[in-house]
This record gives C-alpha cells, structure tokens and sequence, in this order.
C-alpha cells in the first residue's frame, strides 16, 4: 500500500478514481502510482519486508483514463459522478462553482473540449 500526498494539503474529493481526505489517499494500484507521481503528487510507497516489491516497469502514457472529447453529455452523466466530473476540471484549471449542479458542470466540461 502506498499513500499518495496531493500537492493542496486541504484537497478533499475525488482525482483519477481515489478517494482523497485532507490531501491524501492510499492505492496498490501501480499504474495509478506513477500516473500520480508524474503529475507531482508526492507518494509514499510502504515497503513489506516479508514481500519485497519488484523493479517499477515503464507504464509507457500515463494519461488518465477520462475521455469526454467524443463522448455526449449523456454519455458523461452515465459514465462520471458528479465528484469525477469535478476532479477532472479542477485538473483542466476550469473554474466552476461548488453549487454547480452535475449538468451545468457536464457543459464546462463539454466546453472546455471544442
């Protein structure tokens, strides 16, 4: 297990499928890890002396898997919550307003994307 450190300390919500509180979360997921690590998210990876952790293999792209260029805002409401959708314009630096209703932030999302 590992714990991932986000850059705001206050940070609370939800960033590439993790649950964070007060900045931090915890995954195994190593695919996530290094996507973290490459967007300068600190991470704290916990070494098990009874199993050691194997070399880190490249993970070749580490974009994350949030695809909304070709997706409709239909398709987006199915497939994201509300926090998702959140998570991923907080990543784009879109402004929006925490009483946004999960439609009204599907458009900025939308928008951002054209």
């Amino acid at each position: 297990m590992a714990k991932i450190i986000a850059p705001n300390p206050d940070f609370t919500g939800v960033s590439a499928s993790l649950h964070f509180v007060k900045g931090e979360a915890e995954t195994e997921d190593e695919w996530l890890l290094q996507w973290f690590k490459s967007k300068g998210y600190e991470v704290e990876e916990q070494q098990d002396s009874e199993n050691p952790q194997e070399p880190e293999e490249d993970l070749g792209d580490l974009e994350p898997k949030f695809e909304t260029e070709n997706l409709s805002a239909e398709a987006i409401d199915e497939q994201y919550n509300k926090d998702e959708i959140k998570a991923r314009l907080d990543e784009l630096e879109i402004e929006y307003k925490s009483s946004d209703n999960k439609e009204s932030l599907i458009e900025l999302l939308k928008a951002s994307s054209k």
